[in-house]
């Protein structure tokens, strides 16, 4: 676009992501980056589009990502309708950093209202400060909310840059030169031998005059880290790698007083080495002074300094921090990202320190492909990294909000905050808990998903996830031999596809059944769970020899095996209890519905935004694999490809909501001989009174003798939330009336209503204390709005009292049977007690009243 003289904020989003997920298993580090993307507009109304990173590192970085997140949000606000002038670069530069001081001054606020209070006055923190940074010789201290302010400037320099028509490093430098990029080898995730291994192969490559840098990432003890720097030493001396080595982060937190002595040994060992050796441990700089650099270097702290603009608050003021630092005669700086940054961050420190004179390179902790050199295009000259995040998003935020694409408006629920600590599966296990307890009945849970409820007067129920007593044994152990549960339902007159069960590995017999049968067919193992080793629409032969092969891979290769007519239908998850249908819901593939807006990713981020509302479906996104490739590829798609408003895109060719599927309830528009074909396939398992009975039809509202139709499975302990909370159409209770039916036939002594309000006296058994658990039970007290107290009852026990809406307190007390990281609960025991006399939630030694117990 031509030169614009301002350029105004119209909209802003930010994407948080994981990074790290596809790190190897048993190393994998899982951190949080948050893409912001800032669309602004010049008088010719031409969209200009600029993009930025925060990365929220902890105290690496001065960030917390629950907080942090909060924080960013705000700034989005914040910028909605601010403007920036692009009249010449100082002006541009002046401009941003007005606004950046405002958002600074933000963050120091919001620092001081989330940060825990320390019992310090302000100049025993500065003099404890001081004394850790002499002795460290570390700048430590990162500017309060540094990661996400760092993403915020970003994108607003990549703006600026743009609307000026010059480069970032144009922006912020006067002649901008490429730097070195430099990837250090890692020497904390390692053993001494794969460390020397990996040393001796980088050190055939071309890498020029630069030193062969070490990042042991603060995760070794003082002597382990002298052992390795005593290995690699002793290697460079054979000259087996290059003689000049850079440590960098080689001292744990704990250890960082011992740099001094670490500085001491390694001249020791660097003396004993038969060949001239070259050893430096580098410092990592945050907030420095001039003069506090020049008092470094006069005590030979360093002769490396690590900026980290992440740390810094933004690439300005780390642009300033390195100019300060170049007054240091015979100091050598260099630039660094962040472990697991994304390409928008790396190309933003490339352009930095090529705007930098004196910078020697820019330390990588991530391969991020082949980035150019050249930093002389618009902006920071990237693109969204669509393929990157796409399947990683945790959260969306945009301003100003968009309105709901299409015509169906998905549902939300309230409860979802409530019920993310227990997991994606945890509802199943919560709700009828919610139920028992909301009706008065005591539990003791034994684990996420098993619990016994109990009225006082009767023998105590068991449930574990969707089980009850309601269906016995054998029929559970009936429904999941689909054969038996097959033939039984072909003897009762309910529609089922044609077929017969084959034992293990006999598979030609099987193919002359299949072709007798008539193609497509469908081929599972006799009894199986969740869809392992299920392959259907099968067309031919070739087909088939294939579905026997993925068969026999799957974990249920083992057994015998079902081929039996594929009916072509839609998928639909019926429940019945006792004798009514209760629920029931189509299961649709995952699919976007394009607003001629919006690429195929921005679809997808968005959708997974709404799941994330649903209880059932937060933990079930929309996943961009193998299947979803698959599928834009046949409609000649990509993430890029922005589809007309109204066009549905398929993402998968399976119905499975775990997989991105929707659910959509249709109980009111069920058919009588469809309701009458559930039941009575649920008559016709001895015992079995509870059921999701999975029906392919090609319509839910026609009857069936007009249309091909066919059960499928019978699942006796399916999944409730599903119908619960549907995607899509009115939410059934499924639970409640599930508990109601277990009280009528027990003929339980329970309330006659559920109860809106708790006031609950929790014993949590195990490994409770000493491990953080009463912190981690007031944090999520105070989060999930309940008052009351929490105290060690002993040396394995917690005793808490908590008070408040059913539902918030009820996903609380199941939630406790998890407890922090180190905690590991044996048994929940709840009970119901009188509300405690408190209006918040807190840590005591004492229980503060004496707790009466509601009968």
């Amino acid at each position: 676009m031509a030169h614009a003289d301002s350029v105004t904020l119209d909209r802003l989003q930010a994407i948080s992501y994981r990074s790290g997920n596809d790190a190897p298993r048993g190393r994998r580090r899982r951190f949080t980056n948050a893409l912001v993307v800032v669309d602004a507009s010049g008088p010719d109304e031409a969209m200009i589009r600029g993009l930025g990173e925060a990365q929220f590192r902890g105290r690496e970085t001065g960030d917390r990502t629950e907080h942090s997140w909060k924080f960013l949000t705000e700034c989005l606000e914040l910028l909605h309708g601010r403007t920036i002038d692009c009249r010449s670069k100082p002006a541009a530069l002046a401009s941003i950093a007005s606004v950046m001081a405002e958002l600074s001054r933000r963050a120091r606020a919001r620092d001081q209202e989330w940060r825990p209070r320390i019992g310090l006055d302000k100049r025993s923190a500065r003099r404890l400060m001081k004394q850790a940074a002499e002795r460290a010789g570390v700048i430590e201290g990162a500017v309060p909310m540094a990661g996400a302010l760092y993403g915020v400037e970003t994108a607003l320099l990549d703006v600026a840059a743009r609307g000026l028509g010059i480069s970032v490093a144009s922006l912020l430098g006067d002649e901008p030169a490429p730097v070195a990029r430099i990837q250090p080898v890692s020497a904390g995730n390692t053993t001494t031998a794969e460390l020397i291994d990996d040393l001796k192969a980088r050190s055939g490559d071309d890498s020029g005059d630069l030193p062969v840098w070490l990042d042991f990432q603060r995760k070794l003890s003082y002597s382990r880290a002298l052992r390795r720097i005593r290995a690699v030493v002793r290697a460079a001396g054979r000259h087996e790698i290059g003689n000049e080595i850079v440590i960098r982060r080689a001292l744990r937190f704990r250890d960082l007083g011992r740099r001094p002595a670490l500085l001491r040994a390694v001249d020791e060992i660097v003396e004993r080495a038969p060949h001239p050796v070259r050893v430096t441990i580098a410092t990592d700089v945050v907030g420095v002074a001039r003069r506090l650099s020049s008092l470094l270097m006069r005590r030979r702290r360093t002769r490396v300094v690590v900026v980290r603009p992440a740390a810094a608050g933004g690439l300005v003021a780390a642009a300033g921090m390195a100019r300060d630092l170049k007054y240091a005669p015979a100091q050598r700086l260099y630039i660094s990202d962040v472990e697991l940054g994304g390409p928008i961050a790396a190309a933003a420190l490339q352009h930095l320190a090529a705007a930098l004179p004196g910078v020697q390179g820019v330390i990588t902790h991530d391969h991020h492909g082949e980035q150019p050199d050249v930093v002389d295009g618009q902006g920071l000259d990237i693109a969204m990294p669509w393929e990157t995040i796409v399947d990683a998003v945790n959260d969306l935020a945009v301003v100003p909000p968009e309105q709901a694409i299409g015509d169906r408006q998905p549902n939300t629920y309230s409860e979802v905050p409530f019920l993310q600590p227990i997991g994606p599966n945890g509802t199943k296990g919560h709700m009828m808990e919610r139920q028992a307890l909301s009706r008065g009945m005591s539990t003791i849970r034994f684990s996420k998903g098993a619990f016994v409820a109990n009225d006082g007067v009767h023998e105590p129920l068991l449930f574990k996830w969707s089980r009850s007593p309601l269906s016995s044994a054998s029929a559970l152990a009936l429904c999941t031999h689909k054969e038996a549960t097959r033939l039984r339902l072909g003897r009762a007159g309910v529609p089922v596809p044609r077929g017969r069960t084959f034992r293990n590995g006999d598979f030609e017999t099987a193919r002359a059944f299949a072709d007798s049968l008539g193609y497509p067919v469908v081929v599972k193992p006799a009894m199986g769970v969740r869809g392992i080793g299920v392959v259907a629409g099968i067309q031919d032969r070739s087909e088939l020899d294939l579905a026997f092969d993925q068969l026999r891979q799957s974990k249920l290769g083992e057994q015998d095996f079902i081929v039996e007519k594929h009916i072509s239908g839609k998928d639909y998850r019926i429940v019945v209890v006792g004798d009514e249908v209760i629920a029931a819901i189509l299961r649709d593939p995952a699919s976007v519905v394009g607003d001629g807006v919006h690429n195929v990713a921005e679809l997808i981020i968005r959708k997974n935004a709404t799941r994330r509302l649903n209880p059932h479906l937060w933990g079930r996104p929309i996943l961009f694999g193998p299947a979803a490739r698959y599928q834009l590829a046949r409609e000649g798609l990509t993430l890029e490809s922005v589809p007309p408003a109204g066009e549905r895109v398929l993402l998968s060719n399976s119905c499975s909501l775990s997989q991105g599927g929707d659910s959509v309830d249709v109980l009111d528009e069920l058919h009588p001989s469809v309701r009458e074909a559930c039941v009575a396939a649920v008559k016709a398992i001895p015992g079995l009174a509870f059921c999701g009975v999975d029906f392919l039809l090609e319509d839910h509202r026609k009857p069936l003798a007009e249309q091909e139709a066919g059960i499928c499975e019978l699942n006796a302990h399916a999944a409730i939330g599903n119908c619960e909370y549907p995607t899509y159409g009115k939410p059934r209770e499924v639970a409640r009336t599930f508990m109601d039916a277990c009280i009528e036939r027990y003929d339980l002594d329970v309330w006659q209503k559920p109860a809106e309000q708790l006031s609950l006296r929790l014993v949590v058994r195990g490994r409770v204390t000493g491990v953080g658990y009463r912190e981690w039970m007031r944090r999520h007290a105070k989060t999930y709005g309940v008052t009351g107290w929490v105290r060690n009852r002993g040396r394995r026990s917690v005793e808490v009292v908590i008070a408040g809406e059913t539902v918030a307190a009820s996903a609380l007390a199941a939630a406790a049977v998890l407890g922090p990281t180190r905690a590991r609960p044996t048994s929940v025991t709840t009970e119901h007690v009188q509300r405690p006399a408190t209006s918040d939630f807190s840590i005591v030694q004492r229980a503060p009243q004496e707790l009466a117990r509601v009968q």
